[in-house]
């Protein structure tokens, strides 16, 4: 793919926060791409300056962009200059040449679709009185992308409806903030998942209550092996399908022993833990790893991860970032996944929408798009 022009601008993420667009032009086909940002960040992500310096020094390189290349060389450019430029510009750059040539990935692709996993009850430090960041809804049952999406939809509005002394609000991610305590939240939401078939995960974003080597709760702080004991519990009395960042990154002895124990029950999730970086992955640690693309910083890194992740027998999940955009490039990526993680509500809807453009594209190219099957 030759590129002719390249223009960065600031534009607004769903916080009102500024982050890069770019706009990539080769001959008659324009790409762009828009970085997202998180809230919950881990240490291992790759590196983040400056907005306002990034660009500055992008313009004096900029023309090392200019020219021929293939996704991996014009990823390949961009880490080699991370240092001076920033994850936020690598990314929405990666982004925009990805969509430059989007038609002929989508061509490529088996059909199969991922599962939304959506945010229903949102707590941590996305807001609301539950320490668990996410309560996460999985329709494995349902036949087509619409509907899995529907239901996701259908239990956010019940929830809000049947509960309404207790809502709160909406959170940065667009979920419930309710007026409930961690097991109360778990115990509401299982409830009603089980009216509708559907499986129950969470994100527990352990790193955000670590402190002084003691997980801090609201109404306790407990220690790590009291931990491992906990999120058992939970996974045990709630039927927990999915189970993400349960311990703080860095707590490898919490993630070994977990997917120990729930190997073949229960996805044991790592975020923060992997950083979507190859060379963390590891499938003793868990059986599942979280795909972001803007941590490793390039859509090349991103590929290469869910590669990697599939021949060590993990499931890869592709996942959108609290501070997001109009930007809907995740959704093609997470053809590539059997879960995405997108959420339910607000802006998140572009990336959902997509996915229901996609299913319609694929079955006019004949493709048989199909729902994809969990193993465990």
């Amino acid at each position: 793919m030759k590129i002719d022009c390249i223009n960065l601008r600031k534009v607004f993420n769903s916080r009102g926060e500024e982050t890069t667009e770019t706009t990539l032009f080769s001959r008659d086909k324009i790409g762009i791409g828009i970085a997202p940002s998180g809230a919950s960040v881990g240490s291992k992500e790759a590196k983040l300056i400056n907005l306002d310096e990034g660009i500055k020094n992008f313009n004096k390189i900029k023309n090392k962009f200019i020219g021929e290349f293939s996704q991996e060389e014009f990823d390949l450019l961009l880490m080699n200059n991370l240092e001076k430029i920033g994850s936020n510009l690598t990314t929405s750059l990666s982004f925009a040449f990805f969509n430059l040539e989007r038609d002929k990935f989508v061509s490529k692709v088996s059909g199969e679709f991922p599962i939304p996993l959506g945010n229903v009850i949102g707590g941590g430090v996305h807001h609301g009185k539950t320490d668990i960041q996410e309560i996460l809804l999985l329709p494995v049952k349902e036949k087509n992308i619409f509907d899995a999406i529907k239901t996701n939809f259908k239990i956010w509005n019940e929830i809000r409806e049947r509960y309404k002394n207790k809502y709160l609000g909406l959170n940065d991610e667009g979920a419930l903030a309710m007026n409930f305590k961690n097991e109360e939240s778990l115990e509401k939401v299982s409830e009603i998942a089980k009216e509708y078939k559907v499986k129950i995960g969470i994100d527990l974003a352990a790193s955000e209550l670590f402190r002084r080597g003691k997980y801090v709760y609201k109404d306790k702080k407990i220690s790590k092996e009291e931990q491992i004991d906990l999120i058992s519990k939970w996974i045990k009395d709630y039927k927990l399908y999915f189970v993400e960042d349960p311990f703080e990154e860095n707590d490898f002895f919490g993630f070994r022993e977990l997917t120990k124990k729930f190997r073949n029950k229960c996805l044991i999730c790592g975020d923060d833990l992997f950083a979507t970086q190859v060379k963390r992955l590891n499938k003793e640690l868990a059986n599942s790893v979280i795909i972001k693309p803007n941590q490793v910083g390039t859509i090349t890194g991103a590929l290469n991860c869910i590669k990697k992740a599939k021949e060590l027998k993990m499931v890869p999940v592709l996942s959108h970032r609290s501070g997001e955009t109009c930007d809907s490039t995740i959704s093609s990526l997470s053809l590539l996944t059997k879960i995405a993680k997108f959420g339910i509500s607000q802006i998140r809807i572009a990336k959902l929408n997509e996915l229901i453009r996609l299913w319609d594209l694929l079955e006019i190219m004949g493709k048989k798009p199909r729902m994809a099957k969990l193993n465990i």
